[in-house]
């Protein structure tokens, strides 16, 4: 049985999962984590979907032995080919990103086109357009994969002329699709979010940006107000595990996440 006072676990390919602990810091400030990115084998769009199982359990058991109470695959690759059958094996709570961000894209899209930039393996998955015509038949939807732009995000390239140029690459291929809403169906592009709105600004087209990370935040919420919400306010803790270069995971994520508690770093090996 989990008590309360036990982490929450976050796996991701790499540092693409710190925009999901972003908003968890923001929904769950009281809770301690358990943070790893599987450098090593990134980037996990391009891997088959054994690979991609096998990778997913193996980081979910090493979770498992710091006695987290829950779990998130803030990967949408690893969401689309491993959450069921981790499910299945682990017996704590294990949330995916695929399904908060299609209820959230369905809720904003005006004209019922949604497009999608993911890994190349979440758009062949043809998970997100499982998902999205489930909850609403009408709905259109365009996907590209974008392996270049997870490279990029993942070397700590979020801003500037050589980042806008690959997304700008990317979002011509959605061609003439007259989308409204666009899923960052990879939760590394989150980190990019105020590079994609640059773009769409320059060009005077309103759209509206999927992040999952706030809608899997709010559902992991709502499965912890069940007794196990943590209560402890004075020191929050997080550790971050890389399986590869730890000092520059580490670089990579005090750019992006503010935290007040403990941070520990530490490089791993399977």
């Amino acid at each position: 049985m989990y008590s309360k006072e036990n982490p929450i676990g976050i796996f991701d390919s790499g540092i693409g999962g710190l925009s999901v602990l972003k908003e968890l810091i923001k929904e769950l400030p009281n809770e301690s984590y358990e943070y790893i990115g599987d450098t090593l084998r990134m980037p996990y769009g391009t891997r088959t979907p054994e690979e991609i199982s096998n990778f997913t359990s193996e980081c979910l058991d090493f979770l498992k032995n710091k006695n987290i109470k829950a779990a998130v695959l803030a990967c949408n690759t690893a969401t689309c080919y491993a959450l069921e059958n981790a499910k299945k094996i682990f017996d704590f709570p294990i949330l995916g990103v695929v399904e908060p961000a299609c209820e959230y894209a369905v809720e904003v899209s005006k004209n019922k086109k949604i497009a999608l930039i993911a890994t190349e393996s979440t758009v062949k998955s043809g998970v997100y357009e499982q998902t999205l015509k489930q909850i609403d038949p009408n709905i259109d939807i365009r996907g590209v994969g974008a392996p270049d732009l997870v490279i990029a995000i993942e070397n700590g390239t979020l801003y500037g002329e050589e980042l806008e140029n690959i997304i700008r690459r990317y979002l011509n291929e959605l061609g003439d699709f007259e989308y409204d809403t666009l899923i960052l169906g990879c939760t590394h592009f989150a980190l990019a979010t105020n590079t994609f709105k640059k773009l769409f600004k320059e060009e005077n087209i309103e759209i509206a940006f999927v992040n999952p990370a706030k809608g899997t935040a709010l559902n992991l919420k709502k499965i912890l107000e069940d007794g196990l919400l943590s209560d402890n306010k004075s020191n929050t803790n997080i550790n971050f595990y890389a399986t590869k270069d730890i000092s520059h995971f580490e670089e990579n994520v005090n750019n992006v996440i503010k935290h007040k508690g403990t941070e520990n770093f530490i490089e791993v090996k399977f």
